[in-house]
């Protein structure tokens, strides 16, 4: 295959208008034209400046050059890669369009008079290092770093509690953002000031943990001016030296700006202003929630200390006191003591949000299980002796527990009260304090109707799950399993279950 110019009289016009309007001046310029299979169909320019052969007729671009690998077709329409070292101390600027008709076109300009622009402070730096004559923090100032806002950078450092640090002068341009840069103890508010930069640090992760150095480029974004003009950025994460930077630059000149990276940027903005949205209505969410916990926690108290009130006036009236029978007694006796356990889980209710984070207070006390095992036997008692449903437990003599009375009791609760739910008339159910190889256990087994694999697996994964009705029709909020997950979370203990169908569940907690 030989150079022939005039394949080239057939450019596209979309072609030619890129060539004209977003290539920089041909210093150096190589036109390939490259077909869908990633096949070279011909070539134009010097091309031996940038590789020791020239292309052979229908040569594949990967085999020809390793530079070019995975190139074609372009991830974008069309695409720019800088900076691309072909050879010892020359650099070429990449572009790769695709034509309206299908045809891969790759432009090489030599990039190598921007790379020599940078050297003379990299070894600035460099005489700095070696001399060892001033402390890091002054190589911070004076160094290479501190220098590239002559080459628009603004420089960040980047410390390992992920806090940044301006680096030199600060350049012209941002000043001319409406957004100050803030700085609070010493630091810079850089995410205050680029949103953006908030997921790019995430997508930096492996260059900031690397053992050698390393950089990430940023796609653009977009910004305002003090005008109201477009300015696009990009940002660079570097690691150099043990040390890692973030570097951020507007793009201002006309071959980076076209107009798929334009799209891009306003992409990326609009997506940012929708997390900001969304970010807003979360938080509206979520102190809606607490409002409404805090209400209804606030709302339950009266009734239940008024309940709680006329029970003990009940049971302190003598008079009334010897005309009562010995199972009503015994039934306001309950009253007041299960109010009394309601209003606890309710001031328990009131700091639920602190459960969900993780920072709920355990109030921990010595429970004795047989204590445990009468209170859900006695909740439930009319349901069981409705449902005819046989209630049995049994307590290993050495096992103890620790645990909040009251939270730990609904959680039983609930547990209890679902084997209930789906447990048919003449069923049985198991409450078991057990002590097994060292570790124990509180086992809550039912013959009940049972679950498949997929729902007993997806049990806990949720807070909010779909109430399934039970098998005389009872209803539930379908909180239940829910509470009883963060409950034992917050213990530090752990629960599984264990069904088939037909076969009824277990559901086991380990202390």
């Amino acid at each position: 295959m030989e150079e022939n110019n005039t394949h080239f009289q057939n450019f596209s016009e979309t072609t030619l208008q890129y060539i004209l309007n977003a290539i920089p001046p041909y210093l150096g310029l190589v036109i390939l034209q490259v077909d869908e299979g990633g096949k070279i169909n011909y070539w134009n320019g010097p091309i031996e400046k940038y590789f020791d052969v020239s292309p052979q007729p229908q040569q594949s671009i990967d085999e020809f050059t390793p530079y070019l690998v995975g190139m074609i077709p372009p991830l974008t329409n069309p695409m720019v890669v800088s900076h691309l070292r072909v050879k010892d101390n020359l650099y070429v600027e990449a572009h790769f369009l695709t034509d309206e008709q299908r045809r891969n076109w790759i432009f090489l300009i030599d990039q190598t008079h921007e790379i020599k622009a940078i050297h003379p402070i990299l070894q600035f730096y460099n005489e700095e290092k070696l001399s060892k004559r001033n402390d890091p923090q002054t190589m911070n100032v004076k160094g290479a770093v501190s220098a590239l806002y002559l080459l628009d950078y603004i420089v960040f450092e980047r410390d390992k509690t992920e806090t940044y640090k301006l680096i030199g002068q600060p350049p012209s341009w941002i000043h001319k953002l409406p957004k100050k840069l803030k700085t609070e103890n010493n630091k810079a508010l850089l995410i205050e000031m680029f949103p953006f930069i908030e997921m790019f640090q995430l997508e930096a992760a492996p260059v900031w943990n690397s053992q050698s150095d390393a950089r990430l480029m940023s796609g653009m974004w977009e910004e305002r001016d003090i005008h109201n003009k477009n300015i696009y950025l990009h940002a660079v994460a570097l690691h150099h030296d043990q040390r890692n930077y973030m570097l951020i630059k507007p793009v201002s000149q006309q071959n980076e700006m076209d107009q798929g990276f334009l799209q891009k940027a306003r992409e990326q903005r609009i997506t940012l202003d929708k997390l900001a949205v969304a970010e807003k209505k979360l938080k509206q969410l979520l102190s809606f929630k607490d409002q409404f916990i805090s209400i209804i926690s606030h709302d339950l108290r009266s009734p239940i200390g008024a309940v709680m009130g006329l029970a003990s006036l009940l049971l302190n009236d003598k008079d009334l006191h010897q005309k009562m029978e010995v199972q009503q007694i015994e039934l306001l006796e309950d009253i007041k003591s299960e109010m009394r356990r309601l209003l606890d889980y309710n001031e328990k209710l009131f700091q639920w949000s602190y459960l969900e984070l993780g920072n709920f207070t355990i109030n921990r006390k010595k429970i004795t299980p047989e204590e445990l095992a009468l209170y859900v036997q006695k909740i439930y008692a009319t349901q069981l002796k409705q449902k005819q449903i046989q209630f049995s437990w049994s307590v290993d003599p050495a096992f103890t527990l620790e645990a909040d009375e009251t939270l730990l009791g609904q959680a039983m609760n609930n547990l209890i009260g679902n084997s209930v739910k789906f447990t048919p008339k003449g069923g049985t159910i198991y409450l078991k304090f057990l002590i097994e190889k060292n570790q124990r256990l509180i086992v809550i087994q039912d013959t009940g109707i049972g679950m498949d694999e997929e729902i007993c697996k997806g049990l806990f994964t949720d807070f909010i799950h779909q109430s399934t009705a039970g098998t005389k029709g009872e209803t539930g909020t379908g909180l239940g399993l829910g509470i009883v997950k963060k409950i034992i979370d917050a213990h530090g203990f752990s629960i599984t279950a264990h069904s088939k169908p037909g076969k009824g569940s277990v559901f086991t907690i380990l202390i």
